[in-house]
């Protein structure tokens, strides 16, 4: 009968107002929605003057108890269900996987981004528009579906681990994606993995053919002793199975640091918002965290310890827990890892553990008729993003080969980094152990900064440059208090007020001694309090001398 209909529909209008016509629509609606719609956008397209509102209000009339924001609910879910398939991530969190003719997009049921694909597909299948009301008891019942009867499928932002190497989406409207391993890289237009993305996400460069890395330094304030240091750090954004050390840009006004952020930035994770100012709170990093791939802030003039130990927990891994809502007890959990990058006119990471997990570059100075104005620098780094994009996967490629071979005598806290820092720069051309050198002298200029900045170091340093005897103290930490406020230290604000908080302190800067040859042992607890020994022990030398830029010719290390 219908197909009949849609025959004559093509010079009828009025067969789709007929009573047996209108009946069948009905009885497919009621029985088959699926087939409903597909039957209804046929006749829209056999006759373009045809009203298909029409055809709805007349079926709609026809069966029994119907009503119409009942109707459009279970066409929405009926919708959905019929073009897209519906899953969930270990956190249960609904996510809806669509496949189209030309590619595959994944959006979590409740994002902006599947939102706007089920509207335009109810637009396209309707021509009507979704209350608000509606649409959110169909997301309601999408994310249901998807959660108790979907499968359970695992979900990524922007990079993931495979088998072979590792996957970088593109974030492009085709949702492509860059599959990297030892033997090369290539662009997939469909990835192994699912990828998903966030409303402020934007597309990185398309790679072209003869990538050139070297050009890299020409848009930004890299010193060259820093700059195999910097790729490393690149690349290892893109591996998210490690962690990640945070990076972190210290340079005086007009040293170039946002622009150079900026440029850094989208090669790995290009946002809306590039860089954004100083977070209010912890959970402002985690909010950022959950929303960017990147984790991207700028001109920060200090943070608290907690904003400190927060970027560590992203470094490594974690999560922050809030209350759901005020009415019950469940919490909001916010787990992840991201890669951080932060600048400012002054060191910004003054605690010892986050120390320890920073790449720390000081930015020169910039003369004056050196600089260039905002719109050359954009303008050519627009230019020549795409061929620093190729070269920077052309290494990586080069620095996965490379990596299974590499064997560290010693290692530092962030020793995945340490590994593939290796890798890349043996792919450059270096020396093998030359990265590792000048990593270990990154990591001892830490410890200092760690230690400069703490008062309880200052006082201890200053005690134990008065010694005459070797150092070997052993006590109580009210004693040590005692002894250690005798000594004058330029600022007391951070000074601890009790032998408790002084033991807290020891146990922060007791790594950075030990480093440095100066064993802080809690021996334990005593009717006088706790029990501390400082000793020095036997030092170990490393070798100090950074490798200079002249030492690798490949992927654009002779650049300046």
């Amino acid at each position: 009968m219908i197909e009949a209909a849609l025959v004559r529909l093509v010079d009828d209008v009025g067969v789709l107002a007929e009573e047996d016509v209108v009946r069948a629509f009905s009885i497919l609606k009621a029985t088959d929605l699926p087939g409903y719609l597909r039957l209804r956008q046929a006749a829209k397209k056999a006759n373009r003057d045809c009203s298909v509102t029409v055809l709805d209000k007349l079926v709609r009339d026809e069966l029994p108890g119907s009503d119409d924001d009942a109707s459009a609910l279970d066409e929405l879910v009926a919708l959905a269900r019929a073009q897209c398939q519906l899953h969930h991530d270990a956190d249960r969190n609904a996510v809806a996987v669509i496949p189209m003719p030309s590619r595959r997009e994944v959006w979590r049921v409740y994002s902006s981004g599947f939102e706007e694909w089920l509207r335009a597909a109810y637009w396209r299948a309707k021509e009507m528009g979704v209350p608000e009301t509606t649409m959110k008891s169909a997301l309601a019942t999408l994310a249901a579906a998807g959660i108790n009867d979907g499968d359970e499928i695992e979900v990524h932002v922007r990079a993931a681990r495979c088998d072979d190497g590792y996957l970088i989406d593109l974030a492009d409207e085709q949702w492509q994606a860059i599959h990297v391993t030892p033997q090369g890289w290539r662009v997939v237009n469909e990835s192994p993995v699912y990828f998903t993305r966030t409303p402020s996400m934007r597309p990185l460069p398309m790679p072209v053919a003869h990538g050139d890395v070297g050009l890299l330094w020409q848009h930004t304030n890299i010193p060259a002793h820093s700059r195999v240091m910097m790729l490393a750090w690149l690349l290892d954004c893109f591996r998210p199975d490690t962690p990640f050390p945070v990076l972190e840009l210290v340079g005086e006004q007009g040293s170039a640091k946002s622009t150079t952020q900026f440029v850094l930035r989208s090669l790995v994770d290009p946002n809306k918002v590039m860089l954004r100012g100083r977070p209010k709170t912890v959970e402002d990093v985690f909010v950022a965290a959950a929303n960017n791939w990147l984790v991207s802030y700028e001109n920060l003039s200090g943070l608290t310890p907690e904003q400190q130990d927060a970027f560590c927990t992203l470094a490594t891994g974690g999560g922050f827990a809030s209350r759901q809502l005020y009415t019950n007890g469940e919490e909001h959990v916010m787990e992840t890892k991201r890669p951080v990058v932060l600048n400012g006119i002054a060191v910004v990471a003054t605690r010892p553990d986050l120390i320890d997990r920073v790449i720390h570059v000081d930015l020169p100075t910039i003369p004056a008729d050196a600089r260039r104005d905002d719109a050359d620098t954009y303008a050519g780094w627009e230019r020549d993003q795409s061929k620093v994009f190729a070269g920077l996967l052309d290494l990586f490629s080069a620095a996965l080969a490379i990596l299974p071979t590499v064997k560290l005598t010693q290692k530092q806290r962030m020793a995945d980094y340490e590994r593939l820092g290796e890798a890349v720069a043996r792919a450059m051309g270096f020396a093998a152990g030359e990265f590792q050198q000048q990593y270990a002298e990154l990591v001892r200029a830490g410890i200092d900064r760690a230690l400069e900045s703490n008062a309880v170091a200052q006082a201890l340093d200053r005690y134990i440059a008065e010694r005459v005897l070797p150092l070997n103290w052993q006590g109580t930490a009210g004693q040590l208090y005692d002894l250690l406020n005798t000594h004058s230290i330029p600022d007391r604000s951070s000074w601890p007020r009790s032998p408790k908080g002084l033991s807290d302190q020891l146990r922060r800067i007791a790594p950075a001694y030990r480093a440095k040859g100066i064993d802080i042992t809690h021996l334990g607890h005593s009717r006088e309090g706790a029990r501390w020994r400082i000793a020095r022990t036997r030092s170990q030398t490393n070798p100090a001398t950074p490798p200079g830029i002249e030492g690798g010719t490949r992927y654009g290390a002779h650049r300046e």
